[in-house]
């Protein structure tokens, strides 16, 4: 489940592939492939079962709740290649779209108030990545502890109440606004994918990422400065999960002190699902573009056959626990078949 960028880096970053790219596209085509196939059988079955589900309205209403997700996702990506996780954008989510609120409330210019929510982002995923660099704690346990603190901050800020009247008539459009029917969110996913999809699989820090995530001392060997290189890929995360916050902020016209709160457990299984390893040195913008989709076609699917929610939860853990298990056996499959030639 995974593009051409994806193949393990089992060697020095300056050393030739293993793999020519006829075999590693060959690869990806399989794995992407899947999920295609994956989403034309819920596209079948649904059809057939409720008419509701093929009408435009449906369809456009899957990509707007997605795009949330889909936004923070992308971000995990980056760290999940590494051999990190990052379970603070949740959290983080909440409080970007409460400073960008709680400004905007204040009558701070409208681009100021966006700029903070941002930069309050980026603060907490450098946080996280000096701590797991420098005080070597596990990114784990880190970004749990994130996920508390900045919580809690939010609650203490609020006072458990929401943040209300910000609403300008421009912060409006950031989440409710339309381009060619199209909601804002839904093309601000499209263009942040294509923007790391080069970043990803054009530029060196994407190579650089897929290196460290599949060995560590072959980056350290080559030169390149692993602490340095890990808080780049969480602040990067910290930026884009707040990015989704703002949108939300918007979309929501409030600031619930449990905004965002589930995001990361949600992005995480399109991530999974998506086909990024979760031991590093392996990952798929475009499939987890595609593990968003399948994960609310799903969800989707549930509510249009009235299934009661409280399914929906338990649906989410065997999805979680199948993605895994066919991402581990898939890789273990492949390190023999490596070894054996």
């Amino acid at each position: 489940m995974a593009n051409n960028s994806q193949e393990p880096i089992r060697h020095s970053v300056r050393e030739p592939m293993r793999y020519s790219v006829s075999d590693r596209l060959l690869r990806m085509d399989r794995q992407i492939l899947g999920l295609l196939i994956f989403i034309g059988t819920i596209f079948v079955a649904m059809s057939i079962v409720s008419d509701r589900f093929l009408t435009y309205t449906n369809l456009l209403n899957v990509l707007q709740q997605s795009a949330f997700v889909m936004i923070v996702a992308l971000g995990m990506t980056f760290v999940l290649t590494t051999g990190g996780i990052d379970l603070s954008v949740g959290s983080i989510i909440g409080i970007s779209g409460g400073t960008t609120a709680w400004m905007l409330h204040h009558d701070v210019n409208i681009v100021l108030a966006i700029l903070s929510g941002l930069i309050v982002g980026g603060v907490i995923g450098i946080t996280n990545g000096l701590v797991i660099t420098k005080l070597k704690i596990s990114p784990f346990i880190v970004t749990l502890a994130m996920m508390v603190i900045v919580r809690g901050i939010l609650f203490v800020w609020t006072e458990a109440t929401p943040f209300r009247n910000y609403m300008k008539s421009n912060f409006g459009f950031l989440g409710q606004g339309r381009i060619l029917n199209v909601q804002f969110p839904v093309i601000v996913a499209v263009v942040l994918f294509v923007i790391l999809l080069f970043l990803y699989r054009r530029m060196k820090f994407g190579r650089h990422i897929l290196a460290l995530g599949s060995s560590e001392e072959s980056v350290r060997v080559s030169g390149l400065h692993v602490d340095k290189l890990r808080i780049k890929v969480y602040a990067l995360s910290g930026v884009i999960a707040a990015l989704a916050g703002i949108l939300l902020a918007s979309r929501l016209t409030t600031v619930q002190p449990e905004m965002g709160k589930n995001y990361e457990l949600e992005a995480l299984v399109a991530v999974i699902i998506g086909g990024t390893s979760l031991a590093g040195g392996k990952g798929s913008l475009t499939g987890t573009v595609l593990g968003t989709l399948i994960l609310f076609l799903i969800k989707n699917s549930l509510n249009l056959l009235n299934v009661d929610p409280f399914w929906e939860t338990i649906v989410i853990g065997v999805i979680i626990l199948v993605a895994v298990s066919v991402n581990f056996w898939g890789e273990l499959f492949r390190s023999k078949h490596v070894k054996s030639t």
